[in-house]
């Protein structure tokens, strides 16, 4: 009840603009049913709300960057999935799923008093996000996707039915996992040093979620949420009937250099939102951590105010 209290205090406060400092980050965390659910915030609580939804293995921190540049024209909230970044593992009677992780995060808005917001969704935001829609499409004002896939031209490791990935999703291979598994312990126990990433990564982004992936047991119930991610392929046609029946706004900010979530899936969009805004930007995967964070920020201010979004 506070926090619903604060937000609207906060509404009446900013009603006429806010300052630079105002405007300025804050970070909480929320018991949401005996979890507590960290989540940062910036902006004009008057403003049009973004809520960030982070891909794996990161948590919000990757939306510090894009967060600062959008925050005098929007209120942002993003938050940490349950297990990811600052948020509580959950206990072991809390299924590991991305409906179970959506919930959490729809508890998390409602208890916050947010009930109109838009949708930034990235790599597992996507699954997370567009459960939001179909439980309240009266709540989603615009939705924008970077690299964050709803069709099987943009996944080409999953079209194969005779593929590992797919093995996997029906009978959970332990050899698949257990090769995920090294293969995440050693990528992320490389000494900051030695990296060979951009410059325009960010280091102690990059530690969090090397750190966050390296605690005792993480893995393994990360490689739950992998599993479970065969429902979200499942799902697919289920979110093109939201966009279809909806026509959401909608704006596609794609990394064409991403190898994973390649460009037919942002195209494919076209097929059930035909006035979604495609832009294919030089960057990959992580396009909004990256070099793409200014060029990301640009389109969405433009996106917004030609579309009137509120």
């Amino acid at each position: 009840m506070f926090k619903k209290v604060f937000i609207c205090f906060l509404v009446f406060l900013y009603s006429n603009g806010c300052t630079a400092q105002s405007c300025d980050f804050s970070y909480h965390w929320e018991s949401i049913n005996g979890i507590k659910i960290f989540y940062r915030t910036a902006g004009n609580p008057g403003k049009p709300v973004i809520v960030l939804l982070h891909g794996f293995p990161s948590s919000s921190v990757m939306y510090q960057g894009l967060m600062q540049l959008l925050k005098t024209d929007f209120f942002l909230i993003a938050p940490d999935y349950p297990g990811h970044g600052y948020s509580d593992v959950p206990p072991a009677n809390y299924p590991f799923t991305f409906d179970n992780i959506s919930n959490s995060i729809d508890l998390l808005l409602n208890q916050l008093g947010i009930h109109k917001y838009s949708l930034f969704m990235q790599d597992y935001g996507a699954p997370v996000g567009f459960r939001l829609a179909l439980k309240h499409p009266e709540n989603i004002t615009a939705l924008i996707i970077q690299n964050g896939n709803a069709y099987m031209d943009g996944f080409p490791e999953a079209q194969d039915p005779k593929g590992e990935l797919q093995q996997f999703w029906r009978d959970k291979n332990k050899k698949y996992e257990t090769d995920w598994i090294d293969y995440y312990r050693k990528a992320n126990s490389v000494l900051p040093g030695q990296w060979n990433f951009s410059t325009a990564v960010n280091p102690e982004r990059r530690i969090l979620d090397a750190d966050i992936m390296l605690k005792p047991g993480r893995l393994e119930l990360f490689m739950q949420l992998w599993f479970d991610y065969g429902n979200n392929v499942k799902s697919y046609p289920l979110w093109h009937q939201y966009l279809k029946k909806y026509q959401p706004p909608v704006l596609i900010t794609w990394g064409k250099e991403d190898t994973y979530f390649i460009v037919p899936g942002a195209l494919a969009y076209l097929s059930d939102v035909p006035n979604a805004e495609i832009h294919l930007l030089n960057g990959g995967h992580w396009a909004v951590t990256e070099n793409n964070t200014a060029e990301i920020a640009e389109l969405i201010l433009s996106f917004f105010k030609r579309n009137s979004i509120n």
